[in-house]
């Protein structure tokens, strides 16, 4: 039943995937590291008014935390090869999963963003960065309890189906332009604990924050090692690691 609707509809949403423990331990252990600069430079505020000081006076340490949560954040790593995911993965239809970007972890605001495009991201799909199977998805894990106020993503049913829509990587991102009166458009409320797995070619946008929060959320990307158009293209790996900063 998953698998059916992941290859018919291009996503599926897996309820109390994980304890909620588990995933506020990720978001609390990246939450310390800028902690760490907080406490050095005096900040009393709450931790979102610290981290919009922080982003405005010290903007390369505000960076520096951020990469070092993307490049070596231990929790965040163990998350993205835990075991019950891979075996779930396989389950889902990828018989051979392999990790193809680095784990990412996002903390999306209005102000904690110098372009739009940092905190909402445009309609787009993710394997023109990757070019990775077609089969390939990203699963997605909020970090705090996401709906509409706080910019849950918002999906649009079976247009993994169209196939790569673009080549063009402007913005980093595979914008997309879609004619939404053709293609549902859904945004799921997710609690944490809550994943949702869906297609690299599934279209898909970062919903808008009118709450003033900061929505906290990680993805991982995983292709099929043994899916013959990847296997004939000689495993492609194009994408590149370039700094939002």
């Amino acid at each position: 039943m998953k698998k059916q609707q992941l290859q018919e509809e291009g996503y599926v949403v897996l309820r109390k995937f994980f304890k909620p423990e588990k995933i506020a331990a990720v978001r609390i252990q990246a939450q310390a590291i800028f902690k760490i600069q907080f406490d050095k430079f005096g900040y009393t505020g709450t931790f979102k008014e610290n981290m919009v000081q922080l982003f405005n006076e010290h903007f390369d340490i505000f960076s520096n935390c951020g990469k070092q949560i993307q490049q070596g954040l231990i929790e965040l790593y163990q998350l993205a090869f835990d075991d019950k995911l891979i075996k779930e993965l396989k389950t889902l239809g990828l018989e051979f999963p392999n990790v193809c970007t680095r784990p990412v972890m996002f903390f999306n605001h209005p102000d904690l963003a110098k372009e739009a495009q940092y905190y909402k991201t445009p309609k787009h799909q993710d394997w023109p960065s990757m070019q990775s199977s077609a089969d390939s998805v990203v699963v997605w894990i909020p970090l705090i309890d996401v709906n509409e106020e706080n910019g849950a993503v918002i999906f649009y049913p079976k247009t993994h189906k169209l196939g790569p829509l673009t080549n063009s990587l402007e913005g980093g991102f595979g914008t997309v332009k879609l004619d939404e009166s053709q293609f549902e458009k859904i945004q799921p409320n997710m609690e944490l604990g809550d994943i949702v797995v869906f297609s690299t070619l599934l279209v898909h946008e970062s919903g808008d924050i009118s709450n003033d929060s900061i929505r906290w959320s990680c993805h991982f990307r995983y292709t099929n090692m043994f899916e013959p158009d990847y296997i004939e293209r000689g495993f492609p790996h194009p994408y590149i690691y370039k700094s939002l900063a």
